[in-house]
């Protein structure tokens, strides 16, 4: 699938895992000309702050800050700012948490980048011209 329309996107991606991250760092690499990284929901929230990205991706479960208390500061700052969700969790309260949030997407691990892409695309581009 071409994915070329989706370079000028600057996406946040907040994985503790350093195999997946470094997964995502590759990939992403060939997709994006610009994009930002984090290793927790702390320095997630610094680099939401500093780079002001267009849109994030997330884990849950991470050191210093959790997803859900990072997600929680960003929606105070930030409403609309599209937020996906990339965890192994999908319990019912994690679920509702998130819908609480207004989060767009709950990917559920492990995922296909394809989908990934796909869910990218709708919150950036389609939700956006339909705005």
């Amino acid at each position: 699938m071409d994915w070329s329309h989706l370079k000028t996107i600057r996406p946040l991606i907040i994985e503790d895992e350093k195999n997946v991250l470094q997964t995502l760092f590759n990939i992403f690499d060939t997709i994006f000309d610009e994009f930002y990284t984090a290793r927790n929901g702390e320095e997630g929230l610094y680099r939401f702050y500093k780079n002001a990205p267009d849109i994030i991706i997330t884990d849950l479960q991470m050191p210093f800050m959790g997803g859900f208390r990072m997600m929680e500061r960003i929606r105070m700052e930030n409403a609309d700012i599209p937020i996906i969700i990339a965890s192994a969790y999908n319990e019912e309260d994690h679920i509702m948490q998130a819908k609480a949030l207004r989060i767009n997407e709950y990917l559920i691990k492990p995922f296909d980048m394809d989908k990934l892409f796909e869910k990218i695309h709708h919150c950036c581009v389609v939700q956006k011209t339909s705005d």
